[in-house]
């Protein structure tokens, strides 16, 4: 009995075969209906010229600047925003603008908040039961949403447990913490253009589209922001602290990356002109002498 080498045995079935016809080689990327068998996206290299990268960077320095340019009038726009849904409340404080070191600033609402009444933390305490309850519940096809429920309900029933414990040492109130959210969502919009910089701009998508898509997320942060933070205040003003945890943890900044996690992916799915060609059937020459497959 003839042995077999191993690399013989798991040799990549893509791997082009000299001693095949040309016409059969091509009838390997093509399905039992005619049509054509793309290779997918995330097996295809884009090679990184020269232009490319510069491009990239050129487009980075640009938002960047732009950003800057804009940013002191985004802060203004976020206090204005916070002033009127405060006077919309009817909420007694102010909304100024607090000037840190660097040129950076960020809105401060002062608003009052206090520790959870009985009513509250027994109120607070139900809707952890009802929510770990709800997770044993969800059938197992939506198995991260259960995951989800259960980790909002660890949570808050840890902020149950200190509030019914020691509620005098909790450190933190709403105006501070809302104050504190702006500076973090702030930084996290200076540093999306770095971030798609170092990941999407390597894509051969075109400078419109990435720009494009980088605006288009910064303006949705931009206008989601003021108003999320607004709702935590609301939260906070009216169910008091007891809930600030869950916010942070939960709706907070892992909220804001989530967004930029979705548009990331939409921008992602485009494909690449360099994706449309790599995906046509090649002659057995160009796929041999490019090593795509």
């Amino acid at each position: 009995m003839a042995l077999v080498r191993s690399e013989q045995l798991y040799q990549y079935p893509a791997s082009p075969d000299p001693e095949l016809p040309e016409e059969l080689e091509q009838a390997r990327y093509r399905g039992h209906r005619g049509g054509l068998i793309s290779q997918h996206r995330s097996m295809v290299r884009e090679p990184q010229t020269g232009t490319k990268i510069l491009g990239s960077v050129v487009l980075l320095i640009a938002v960047l600047e732009g950003w800057l340019l804009v940013f002191d009038w985004v802060v203004v726009a976020w206090a204005q925003i916070l002033e009127f849904w405060r006077q919309v409340f009817g909420w007694e404080g102010y909304v100024v603008i607090v000037d840190y070191q660097l040129g950076i600033s960020a809105p401060y609402l002062a608003v009052e908040s206090g520790h959870p009444g009985r009513a509250i933390w027994i109120v607070g305490a139900v809707l952890t039961v009802l929510l770990l309850g709800a997770s044993f519940l969800i059938p197992r096809r939506y198995l991260p949403v259960a995951y989800l429920l259960r980790i909002v309900a660890f949570f808050q029933a840890c902020a149950q447990l200190f509030f019914a414990i020691a509620p005098g040492r909790f450190p933190y109130g709403a105006s501070g913490y809302v104050h504190g959210m702006l500076i973090a969502s702030l930084a996290l919009i200076t540093l999306i253009p770095i971030l798609l910089g170092f990941t999407y701009y390597i894509y051969d998508l075109g400078l419109g589209r990435k720009l494009g898509l980088t605006l288009l997320l910064m303006l949705h942060l931009s206008l989601l922001i003021p108003l999320q933070y607004m709702t935590h205040a609301f939260i906070l003003h009216h169910l008091s602290l007891l809930f600030l945890p869950i916010l942070f943890f939960v709706f907070g900044l892992p909220l804001d990356v989530l967004v930029f996690i979705a548009f990331y992916s939409w921008g992602a799915s485009w494909r690449s002109l360099y994706q449309i060609e790599a995906s046509e059937p090649q002659p057995r020459a160009t796929v041999e002498a490019s090593g795509v497959l």
